[in-house]
Formats: structure tokens, sequence, C-alpha cells
């Protein structure tokens, strides 16, 4: 029953991120294609000089400035970040390599609490369509002692839910410094042992980073300890280490990799660090800005293969090939600045 308990949490919560944004981009296009053809066009207001331009309209002036924007930790777009992972493991108990297939699923939602702070709320949703994991098959009583036979299987699961929640100043307050700071949560949503850690978790979040005309690098730390749960005792840290540069055409290369360490696990055994090549381009489908990146990771630390039996030697990852797609969506502001039109008139009554 709490497998099917989390299973139907997790996909609550996939449907509800996708129905809402869906559902509020169509809206948004409706209503402003409406508001376009029934309202005359004022040339005067529709070319602003730089400084008189809101936030978000300065990071869509250009292709390379709305790379940078989808690509800022700060920023102030709503993100549909979509990532397609196919990556080699190295599976304990000696069975070799195998491919572990998963989609996660990263919005971005940004608001602004004052002239001064933003808060962001970054989601993460882990489906693992194809994950291999040794299973018990039977015990081997030929041998002395008798050893366990153990076969490899594949499965198709939710992960557990991430929750990062961060504040960052205004770019006035730090220039081109990137700033965030808050807290970060783990939820047991995961409907297979295997691929979660039956714990609720919490932590600090932390980024720093800098940012230029035509580059962007910054580090996203997030730490977890254990605060309830049935599973073991966990204290884990995740980072992210990202440096991009942009063309003026929309091109842009650059690396984002993922680095994890669990601190309860053997010291052979802590610490996954990636790195590698991410090439991408912005493209638009139709009013859409979308951003498409191919990546390429090949982990030069990673889990020690043993020569031994053991059943809780941890999958190793090798290589890892990444597609992100990473569209810009409405904000409910923008949504409901649409639903009410304003009245050409109203700016002349006292």
């Amino acid at each position: 029953m709490a497998k099917i308990h989390r299973l139907i949490i997790g996909t609550l919560l996939c449907s509800a991120l996708f129905a809402f944004t869906i559902a509020g981009f169509a809206q948004n296009q409706e209503l402003a294609a409406n508001l376009t053809a029934d309202q005359p066009v004022d040339n005067e207001a529709a070319v602003k000089p730089d400084d008189l331009k809101t936030k978000t309209e300065q990071m869509l002036a250009s292709d390379m400035e709305t790379n940078k924007g989808i690509e800022d930790p700060t920023t102030l777009l709503w993100l549909l970040q979509t990532t397609m992972n196919n990556t080699q493991m190295g599976m304990p108990l000696r069975k070799g390599n195998y491919y572990q297939s998963n989609l996660q699923f990263e919005p971005m939602l940004p608001d602004e609490l004052s002239k001064k702070w933003t808060i962001g709320f970054r989601p993460v949703l882990d489906f693992y369509d194809s994950q291999p994991y040794p299973n018990l098959a039977g015990v081997n009583m030929t041998t002395n002692p008798p050893t366990p036979v153990f076969n490899m299987k594949r499965m198709t699961s939710f992960g557990d839910m991430i929750l990062g929640v961060g504040v960052n100043p205004d770019p006035a307050l730090v220039h081109n410094f990137l700033i965030n700071f808050g807290a970060t949560f783990i939820f047991p949503t995961a409907t297979h042992d295997v691929l979660g850690q039956k714990n609720w978790q919490a932590g600090p979040i932390v980024t720093l980073g800098h940012k230029g005309h035509h580059y962007l690098g910054y580090i996203l730390q997030q730490t977890w300890w254990k605060i309830g749960g049935d599973g073991q005792r966990t204290r884990q840290t995740w980072a992210r280490y990202t440096y991009f540069y942009n063309w003026q055409n929309g091109w842009s290369l650059g690396t984002q990799s993922d680095m994890f360490v669990d601190w309860q696990a053997p010291r052979a055994q802590r610490v996954n660090f990636p790195f590698g090549l991410q090439v991408g381009k912005l493209v638009h489908a139709g009013p859409l800005p979308v951003k498409v990146d191919l990546q390429a990771l090949y982990y030069v630390v990673r889990p020690t293969t043993f020569g031994v039996y053991t059943a809780t030697q941890a999958m190793s990852p090798k290589w890892n090939f990444q597609l992100q797609l990473t569209p810009i969506i409405p904000t409910i502001q923008e949504i409901l600045r649409h639903q009410i039109p304003q009245d050409p008139t109203r700016k002349h009554k006292a």
C-alpha cells in the first residue's frame, strides 16, 4: 500500500504541474492574441529605452540575453526544464554495465517579493522509465558457505521529489554577481525502494556565481540531513557547477555537471564527479523561446568497483548523455494581466 500511495502522489504532482503550465500558456496566448486584435498599437510605447524596460524585457532583448536568462539560477523567467538522461552504470555484484534511462522534470518558478528581493521555487521530479537493478533469485548451495544468486531486472518508477526554495537580491544590489540562498527538501515519493531512501530530508541551498556580457558561471550546492522517515540515516551533498559562453546568434557552449557526495557511504563509494561538454541553441517554437541543449558527461570520480560479492555495493555511473529542453512559459502575473484588459481611457479619468 505504501508503494501505491507514493505512486499516486508522484503521478498527481507531475500531472498538476504539466496541466498548470500547458493551460497557462494556452490561455496566455489566446488572451494576448485577442488583446492585440482589439486594441490599437501604440508605436511610441512599443519602443522603450533600455532603462525603462522591465527586468523580464531586458532578459528577452536578444537571443544571447535570453540564453543567459535561462541559464541564470536567479532568473525572473518561468522555465519548464525537462532533461532526458541516459547513463551507463557499472552494476554491483559483478553484473557488468547497464544503461539507466530517466526523465527529469525541473521547472523554475520565481516571483518578486519586493523591488529588491526575489523568491524562487525549483521542484525536481524524476521518472525512471528503465532502471536496472540486481534481484535476489536464490541461493547457490554448492559453495561453502552458500552464496546468494542475483539476476538483473528493470523497473519503471518515480524517484524521490526535491524542492528547493531560495531568495536572491536584485542585480542592482550585487551587480553582476549571482547570489541565492534558502532551504531544500527531499520528499519520499519514490515508488520502489531501489530509487528512494524512505526519508524526509532538509538542509540549506546556496548559489554563488558571476555573469558578464557573454559568459555566465555559478556553483549551486544543496545538502540534506534526515529529519524523519523509515530509512537509514542520511547526509548527502549535491552540487551543480555550470559555465556557459553565449553568442549573439543563440548558440552556447559550456558545461552543466552535477556532483554528488554520500557522506554515509564507505569512503570509496562516496563521490560521483562528472565532467563534460554541453552545446546549446535557442530556437523559437512560434512565440515560445526554447533552449535545446546536448551534453555528454564522463564521471572522472565514481564509486569503486569491488572484486567481491556484496549487496551493499553502490551502482557506479560512467557516462551520461543528456537532451535538455527549456521553454520559457508565462508567469501567473502575465496571465492575470491579460485576463483584465486595461481601459485605454482610464488614464484620462480623475
